[in-house]
């Protein structure tokens, strides 16, 4: 920051003209590092005193050296600092706790203080009018509106500076020592590894939503060997849109409460400071404060117009240590809101700095996001279009960047382009970046083919025993829009050869994985397959997910020759159409009934089928990996209808079937009280069709807790031809823990979800007499429908132990006379979030 650079001349000047006859000094928040104005320095005993600048700096001339120095400020603690110590600095740093950290030693030294209350309290009385009047001031609820809109991300390792020398990296990579920033970040010195701007338009229309039109993109990166893509849909969630006109603001998956929502004065403590005059209008400057302080709320200032508008436009803001977030060391956020035509109220400047980091002492990633809008009289973006950087997929106008910038880059956002280019000519930066992505997707080759996914490699299983596998496939660098897969295993049980080649073509001439998708794909496999388990994002056979509870001894061999076209439109609707032909053949205990089954082969299912699906998820955000997608949670809603028709007689079917799927799932938010996840399901199926062939409902078997599937629930335990569940899990994120003494430390969090299924099968679709009865030979499967009543099971859980992990204590309630039933386990997840 710029107050860095002037205590260096503040200090500078005071050693030539002083020679030592004064002290200067800076004034820092003890929590976020941020310089405080207005503060009181008094040197004791006498009446001499000064008060520090906006940049938090002071200066005192003739000091004496045995007096103290005292420094005190509206909603600080007051500090003591003898001269004796202070005459051996040459720029005295003085951090000052607020007064809530310090409230048990005030309670012990100073009568009691008042208890903070709501009634009577002019202060909040004042943000109760701020929030009446808050929509009306916020621009964005505008019938239409344009704004030129440009937002810089820059992102910079944060390392301690007495570890700069000894640092590994800075040792192996020496030229990233030239660009450091010792200034920015008081403690710590920055080496820029990542700089990210855009230029575009934002437009509000209440019909249409709010849209962004992307103009140009200036990048220079290092993740550009890892998933891209993905990376930048994980930085927009992280450093998002910071608008305290918002009920909450989004940081990754928390949502912070703002000081001015509805709720706001039952979560926060409001404090008058100043009535500030010098500004016109008059504002008032108020400091907000959590209540309690591990929950996810604010600290800082906030100040309101005094013209009768009531509006918000400023504000400086902050998290403490103590709040409930993970891997978040310090977070600050100052916002700037200018009026506009229609005395609405908009943001103008935004900056959001991160630091985030797994240790406290350790190497951190800190980023800075800064965003400027101006209003637009017309639809009609004016930039200077000379160029100096050419056209191209991510500067299609050609913009003139010196010159379209709203204010110049800072040297560290400089620097972050010599840095990155002098990076990816190094071989051992290289290196490094191949074990990332090896580690984030399984893959490891840099050439025309890799070899994955290694976690699958290797795992056992009741039928296969030791299942060996090995396979990969294509990489860009042989073709965009041609990818080459195939595996083979082989179980050392069953002693028989799995295997899978496919083939799948992009019709959009770039990457199969790049969105929107256009792309056919073939595919001939061999495998053993769970009845009713699906594994979302993962190989069925990873090594973890062999290891199982109670008995799993029923399988499918299954033979599936398939096509499918797929495609993805801008606005995340895509469909899939497709047929397979299949062979299913029993694997363990199980013996399919060729009488009832297939009068010609024994031991075998043929089916052929057309299969279809349509989905719609608006404004979907999603990660995509090397094989894989995972969603980024925005809480809109996704919507899935998916149909299968069994035809008889092409390609050796023999059934005649119609199943249909519909499925809907959303996140709703309930800001302090977390937020709860939704998944609807519904299906039928018509046609007369042996259990194989009839919806078997999901049961989880492993010790993973799964969120879509049934965790108590044995395989192929339940089938039906209609069924409808719903699946509710509700995450507090600590909202009762953390007010709990002792407990609230450990930052661990809330978690409670039930599951209900209710199901049918009818009497006229049994090809078999073992449902709901026992079975005459112990190779038949004892089956079961739910016409009993629903299937139910509930759990509580903890999440966020050690950071990583969750444990579900989970409760069965319905169906307990089943065989083999447990009314109660425990699962475990790991994950990592904020």
């Amino acid at each position: 920051m710029r107050y860095r650079f002037l205590l260096f001349l503040v200090f500078f000047t005071s050693r030539i003209f002083g020679q030592g006859a004064s002290l200067t000094g800076i004034v820092l928040d003890a929590t976020t590092e941020k310089p405080i104005q207005g503060v009181t320095v008094k040197l004791s005993n006498t009446t001499k005193s000064v008060g520090t600048n906006k940049e938090g700096q002071f200066s005192m001339s003739s000091m004496p050296d045995n007096w103290t120095l005292i420094f005190s400020a509206v909603g600080y603690k007051k500090q003591l600092f003898p001269m004796s110590v202070a005459q051996g600095k040459k720029v005295l740093i003085i951090r000052l706790e607020d007064e809530q950290q310090s409230l048990d030693e005030v309670v012990v030294l100073a009568p009691k203080r008042k208890k903070y209350s709501n009634k009577h309290n002019p202060t909040v009385d004042l943000i109760h009018k701020v929030i009446e009047r808050r929509d009306e001031n916020n621009a964005l609820n505008a019938a239409i509106g344009n704004y030129r809109e440009y937002e810089k991300l820059s992102m910079s390792l944060a390392i301690q500076n007495q570890k700069v020398d000894k640092s590994r990296l800075l040792k192996r990579f020496v030229f990233l020592k030239q660009g450091m920033d010792t200034l920015k970040y008081p403690g710590r010195s920055l080496v820029p590894i990542f700089m990210d701007e855009k230029i575009g338009q934002r437009q509000l229309d209440k019909a249409k939503g709010n849209t962004f039109v992307l103009l140009g993109e200036n990048q220079s990166r290092v993740d550009q060997y890892l998933d891209e893509d993905g990376i930048d849909e994980y930085l927009d969630k992280i450093y998002g849109e910071t608008n305290i006109y918002d009920t909450d603001v989004s940081i990754g998956n928390r949502r912070f409460l703002s000081p001015i929502a509805t709720l706001g004065p039952s979560f926060y403590k409001y404090y008058l400071v100043d009535t500030l005059k010098e500004k016109k209008p008059w504002h008032v400057k108020i400091r907000v404060e959590p209540r309690n302080r591990e929950d996810a709320l604010f600290s800082g200032y906030i100040y309101i117009r005094l013209d009768g508008t009531y509006a918000l436009d400023q504000a400086e803001l902050s998290i403490n240590e103590a709040t409930n977030i993970n891997w978040v060391r310090s977070l600050n956020i100052e916002l700037n809101y200018v009026e506009d035509k229609a005395h609405r109220f908009f943001l103008s400047r935004g900056v959001l700095r991160i630091d985030l980091g797994i240790f406290k002492d350790g190497m951190g990633l800190f980023g800075e996001k800064v965003t400027n809008r101006s209003v637009l009289d017309s639809l009609q973006l004016s930039l200077n279009v000379k160029g100096v950087t050419g056209r191209g997929a991510e500067n299609p106008n050609a913009i003139n960047w010196e010159q379209t910038r709203p204010e110049k880059l800072s040297k560290l956002e400089q620097q972050a382009f010599t840095n990155i280019d002098s990076l990816k000519q190094s071989k051992s930066f290289k290196n490094l970046m191949a074990l990332g992505s090896f580690i984030m997707s399984g893959y490891y080759g840099r050439g025309v083919i890799e070899i994955g996914s290694v976690p699958s490699f290797y795992s056992f299983n009741p039928i296969e025993g030791s299942r060996f596998k090995f396979g990969g496939n294509t990489t860009d660098a042989f073709s965009k829009t041609l990818l080459l897969e195939g595996y083979a295993a082989y179980g050392t049980r069953d002693r028989q050869w799995k295997y899978n080649l496919g083939a799948t073509y992009s019709f959009n001439k770039q990457s199969v994985y790049k969105f929107p998708v256009k792309l056919l794909s073939v595919k001939v496999n061999k495998e053993v397959q769970v009845p009713g388990q699906d594994f979302n994002f993962i190989d069925n056979d990873n090594f973890l997910l062999s290891f199982r509870r109670g008995e799993n001894d029923k399988m499918f061999y299954l033979q599936r020759r398939q096509v499918e076209y797929f495609q993805e439109f801008e606005n995340h609707l895509s469909f899939k159409l497709g047929f397979f032909n299949q062979i299913l053949s029993p694997a363990g205990i199980l013996k399919f009934d060729h009488s009832a089954f297939r009068r010609s082969r024994d031991n075998e299912l043929w089916t052929s089928a057309f299969t279809g699906e349509l989905r719609w998820a608006p404004e979907e955000k999603i990660y995509q990996g090397k094989r894989y997608r995972r969603i980024i949670n925005t809480g809109k809603p996704v919507f899935t209808l998916a149909a299968q028709i069994g035809v008889k007689g092409v390609l050796g079917g023999d059934y005649n079937y119609q199943r249909f799927i519909f499925s809907a799932n959303k996140r709703f938010y309930g800001s302090q009280f977390g937020f709860t996840d939704a998944v609807f399901e519904s299906g039928i199926q018509f046609g007369k069709v042996p259990y194989p062939l009839m919806i078997i409902h999901r049961a989880n078997q492993t010790y993973s807790y799964q969120l879509n599937s049934y965790n108590l629930m044995n395989s192929m335990e339940f089938m039906s031809d209609k069924y409808t569940s719903l699946l509710l899990q509700h995450s507090f994120n600590g909202f009762f823990l953390n007010k709990i003494p002792f407990l609230k430390k450990l930052d661990l969090r809330e978690i409670a979800s039930v599951k209900v299924l209710y199901g049918k099968v009818d009497a006229s679709n049994r090809y078999t007499k073992n449902f709901d009865t026992t079975p005459k030979h112990p190779s038949e499967p004892q089956l079961f429908s739910l016409n009993r009543g629903a299937y139910v099971e509930g759990s509580v859980g903890l999440s966020n132990i050690f950071k990583i992990l969750r444990i579900d204590l989970v409760r069965r309630f319905t169906y307990l006379d089943n065989p083999g039933v447990s009314p109660w386990g425990v699962r475990a997840k790991i994950g990592v979030d904020f």
